[in-house]
């Protein structure tokens, strides 16, 4: 078994109380790190720490609204207060309504952006340098495949997860010396809790009468577009145990990369 060299780490996963930020946190908690859960829901967030202490890991709770950016201040100071963060994982997000172009009003925008860009920045900024004088750290943005599409629907929230790359490349070389490494991860098509309820809301949408997985695929082929090579969704497993090896020590030469896991769906050469 590969030795991922992070046992005994601290992490700090945003938006861990659900979905693929929740398979990620338990990812670590296997590889010995300890967890700082952070969710809206202390029901949510208590439910992935127990099952983590249950296992034989560590984890910690902090409740914090991500759309306030007093309370993500807020919880970068009680995570610091818990101790050093060495792993920071952006997952937090949600997909929006069925907006397009012209009917996505203001706070739409600037709402996505916060809750998906810049509670990010505000994390980096306050966490990542202590990572910089330790000499050691790992930051990891999870984006979407939206960001690489044309999809018309919720434009915001394509535009919010891109923002990600851009921040990811920036801030890859302002701290590559230092030993701190930045990259993003791109899912595609998974079964969490928030995909499932895009998938359902879309389908009653669009008049749809399928179910479960039939109606998974035509709302992926019909609505979104997409064609899945692989031929299902990702599993959570899939994109957590990626994650762990992206903040990894044999990664170390990995950064300011977008890597795609979406089981072909995004075609490109690069």
């Amino acid at each position: 078994m590969l030795d991922l060299g992070i046992s005994g780490r601290r992490a700090l996963i945003a938006g861990s109380s659900s979905g693929i930020g929740a398979a990620v946190a338990t990812a670590l908690a296997q590889q010995w790190v300890e967890v700082i859960v952070h969710g809206r829901s202390a029901d949510s967030a208590n439910a992935v720490a127990k099952q983590i202490k249950d296992a034989g890991g560590r984890a910690s709770v902090i409740l914090a609204s991500l759309s306030d950016p007093a309370s993500v201040r807020q919880l970068a100071a009680d995570a610091l207060a818990i101790g050093p963060i060495d792993i920071l994982i952006n997952s937090a997000g949600a997909a929006s309504t069925l907006w397009n172009w012209f009917d996505a009003p203001d706070d739409a925008w600037q709402k996505q952006f916060q809750i998906s860009t810049f509670y990010a920045v505000q994390l980096i900024q306050q966490l990542v340098p202590a990572m910089r004088e330790r000499g050691w750290g790992r930051v990891l943005n999870v984006s979407s495949g939206a960001a690489l599409s044309n999809m018309t629907t919720h434009p915001e929230y394509a535009s919010a997860k891109l923002a990600l790359h851009s921040m990811t490349a920036t801030l890859a070389n302002e701290v590559g010396k230092n030993g701190v490494t930045v990259n993003t991860l791109v899912p595609g098509a998974f079964g969490t809790p928030n995909t499932m309820h895009v998938i359902e809301s879309q389908g009653k949408e669009a008049g749809f009468t399928e179910t479960g997985l039939a109606l998974e695929k035509k709302v992926i082929r019909d609505v979104w577009g997409v064609n899945i090579p692989v031929g299902r969704m990702g599993r959570l497993e899939e994109i957590a145990q990626t994650a762990c090896f992206l903040v990894s020590e044999p990664a170390a030469y990995i950064t300011g990369a977008a890597l795609r896991i979406d089981g072909g769906a995004t075609g490109s050469v690069a």
